[in-house]
């Protein structure tokens, strides 16, 4: 009887042992079947310098590999994008970061995979007697709308300055188009904005007598020791992780390529911005290179994040949808 039960245990063991290689061949079967059906990725990216980096995307019509392909498609605002995100009609998309941190508070399903842009605001004024940053004490500050990256960063550097934002300084808002403000400097009709790039470039070319009085960046990496901010990120969303997250390194891999793409041809890289629709080359090209266009997986770019959405918070906690996000915000692949 103990003989036939060890030859039964014996046997067993056997089968066990034969079956694990078995399955996990089946499992590779499984994973190089799935990597060789043709995947066609939805990206959105906004009309502006946050666009730029995907353009290296579009040469062979958006196809990275034999079986992956991008499409991209551009949004003048997040507004559409964040509907479209919502809904699961996109996989992919790059957002300002504060944004992306709004949505993940309200429940969307997304993650960061990675930092593509960093801060490239600046004051910039008309007013060759302000040469010290006391004198913005009781001036009239241009913000090209309330709430976004620009009004957020000048509030919390001018508190930082030690001056009230309430108080202490104006902040308009009154024009809110980004590219009427540069129109407003060149014609010195303002005296003092806050400009992301590419109009930062377009107001210094186009009038000698518009110059910068602070590099915003400079400012924040002084005060906070983590260097640039990050402004852009790219998330991605839960549901094409589940299903396609074999394939995400290599999409990853591929953005990589488009940002540094675009930072080594500015030229070629204008063309293809005003084909996509983001905006026009004359204005893309000489900017690209003070764009601050970076990849950084969120793993890289964690420090950064955290830092710079913990003081959204503590600054104005809205700002980022109540709360900062946990390290599952974060996506390792």
């Amino acid at each position: 009887m103990m003989q036939n039960r060890r030859f039964v245990l014996i046997v067993a063991l056997i089968c066990f042992l034969v079956m694990i290689p078995l399955a996990a061949k089946g499992v590779k079967e499984a994973v190089a079947e799935a990597e060789s059906q043709q995947l066609t990725v939805e990206m959105a990216v906004m009309q502006g310098p946050s666009g730029f980096g995907s353009v290296g995307l579009q040469e062979n019509d958006g196809k990275i590999n034999e079986n992956t392909t991008i499409k991209i498609q551009v949004y003048p605002s997040p507004n559409e994008v964040i509907a479209r995100l919502a809904n699961g009609e996109l996989d992919i998309a790059a957002l300002p970061t504060n944004v992306a941190a709004n949505l993940y508070a309200k429940g969307v399903p997304v993650k960061v995979a990675a930092i593509t842009g960093e801060g490239m605001l600046m004051f910039l004024t008309t007013d060759s007697s302000i040469s010290d940053l006391s004198d913005l004490e009781q001036r009239k500050i241009n913000i090209p709308g309330a709430g976004g990256t620009p009004d957020q960063m000048t509030r919390i550097l001018v508190s930082a300055l030690g001056f009230d934002p309430e108080v202490d300084v104006e902040l308009d808002y009154s024009i809110a188009s980004p590219a009427q403000l540069a129109q407003m400097l060149i014609a010195q009709k303002i005296e003092l904005a806050v400009l992301p790039e590419p109009f930062v470039s377009m107001a210094t070319q186009a009038n000698a007598s518009v110059f910068p009085l602070l590099d915003m960046q400079a400012l924040w990496s002084a005060l906070t020791g983590t260097g640039n901010y990050p402004m852009t990120v790219v998330v991605v969303s839960d549901k094409f992780v589940a299903k396609n997250g074999n394939r995400l390194p290599v999409i990853m891999d591929a953005i990589r390529d488009s940002v540094l793409w675009v930072n080594e041809n500015p030229v070629e890289a204008g063309v293809k911005i005003e084909e996509a629709g983001i905006m026009k080359a004359a204005m893309a090209t000489p900017a690209i290179p003070r764009c601050n266009l970076v990849f950084k997986t969120a793993t890289e770019g964690y420090e950064a994040m955290d830092t710079y959405l913990k003081i959204l918070y503590g600054f104005d906690y809205s700002s980022i949808g109540g709360s900062v996000p946990d390290e599952s915000f974060y996506l390792a692949y």
